[in-house]
Parts: C-alpha cells; structure tokens; sequence
C-alpha cells in the first residue's frame, strides 16, 4: 500500500466519524489536553473521552486494513 493510498484511506474514515468523536480527538491529541479538561470542554465525562479517543484510534487502524494494497 502506498503512503497516498493509505492517507486517503485514513482521511476518508477520519471523515466518516461524527464530528463531536473528531472534536473531542483534536483536544486530546492535537491540543493536548488531558481527557479531563477535553470532558469539560466538550460537556461529557472523562471516561466518554476515553471511549471516543479509542473509538476513532480503532476506525483509523480499520482504515488501513480496508485501504487496497
């Protein structure tokens, strides 16, 4: 699989996610904050962050194993 391929593969479930998961995913691994501050900036609990930050690493690394080769 070239890098382009897998880019576009990750783009396009990036994409499909809900746009609160793609939220709440920046704070954290973008921004960099602390699933406590992400919680009260985006009105739910620290365990719904944590459960959104592992729900889109998972459809991320799906991406790859649908990407063609």
């Amino acid at each position: 699989m070239t890098r382009d391929h897998l880019f576009q593969a990750r783009l396009r479930a990036w994409n499909a996610l809900p746009l609160h998961d793609r939220a709440i995913f920046a704070s954290v691994r973008i921004e960099g904050l602390d699933y406590d501050e992400a919680a009260r900036r985006h009105g739910c609990t620290a365990q719904d962050v944590e459960q959104v930050i592992v729900r889109v690493l998972i459809a991320l690394m799906e991406a790859e194993d649908d990407a063609p080769p």
